[in-house]
């Protein structure tokens, strides 16, 4: 694993250092910074390493919420945008009443089905009559 890691940093580096550097006829500042092979390789480096951390955090927020959303947490705050607490609390209470409405309907249900049931019995059980 270490052995992978360190030959595809060699690659990575070999890659990024430059061959040859263009020459200005009439250098400014960064002209003359960026003349050197050694300072280039940095910003080089810099920005692959930039973008592997964007990457990597972009990976590790989408995995966390991802996660979160799978465990029954959710966001309440994003930036300027914030779902209140009042408004959370209003829900959560309406959900409680229809579950405690769907609990009393199934028991009417079921007490229905089986007042159904004993009648059927008692019309299966009457005497004929002729």
């Amino acid at each position: 694993m270490f052995g992978c890691v360190f030959a595809g940093s060699a690659l990575l580096v070999k890659g990024l250092y430059p061959v040859d550097l263009p020459r200005s006829r009439d250098p400014d500042f960064l002209d003359s910074v960026f003349a050197n092979r050694a300072v280039l390789l940095a910003a080089r480096m810099l920005l692959v390493s930039a973008a592997a951390v964007l990457a990597l955090g972009g990976l590790f927020i989408a995995v966390s919420i991802g996660h979160r959303m799978k465990n029954g947490e959710w966001l309440r705050r994003a930036g300027p945008f914030e779902i209140s607490e009042r408004k959370l609390a209003r829900a959560e209470e309406e959900i409680g009443f229809w579950q405690r409405e769907a609990l009393a309907s199934e028991e009417k249900v079921v007490a229905l089905h089986q007042r159904l049931e004993r009648m059927d019995e008692l019309a299966t059980n009457l005497p004929e009559s002729e």
